[in-house]
């Protein structure tokens, strides 16, 4: 497989309809079968299949458990011949705990749409830390 500019272009619409809450054409960039693999103990993570599950047992959760906080900017992307690596720079602060992180995304994409995604954060104590549900 070889990543082409269309798939980056997904990744990139992606991260904007997020920032926008736009779940309908962030639902159009994923496969309906899509993984997403959150790392650590918080309420988040986890194993995500399917779009259900990610939107619900994720994505959806993120903005009530951030107060509506949570911004998660896309700074780069790099290439390879497989995969896509989304680096973001995540914020978010609630209750007097404050969020600020750099993540990389790994995902693989499939027929232009992202087909599984695994996080990696630069301080994963802090992460699980913020999303401790209470």
């Amino acid at each position: 497989m070889t990543i082409s500019e269309s798939d980056v272009e997904t990744v990139r619409r992606f991260y904007a309809a997020f920032a926008d809450r736009d779940f309908e054409t962030v639902r159009a960039c994923f496969t309906p079968d899509a993984v997403w693999h959150l790392p650590g103990r918080g309420a988040i993570a986890g194993e995500h299949r399917g779009w259900d599950a990610i939107r619900d047992d994720f994505l959806a959760k993120v903005g009530p458990l951030s107060g509506g906080t949570l911004r998660a900017g896309l700074i780069d992307v790099a290439v390879g011949v497989d995969y896509v690596v989304a680096i973001q720079h995540a914020t978010a602060e609630r209750d007097g705990r404050r969020l600020d992180v750099t993540g990389c995304q790994l995902i693989r994409m499939e027929d232009g749409r992202i087909a599984e995604v695994r996080g990696h954060y630069s301080d994963q104590y802090a992460f699980d830390a913020f999303w401790q549900s209470e």
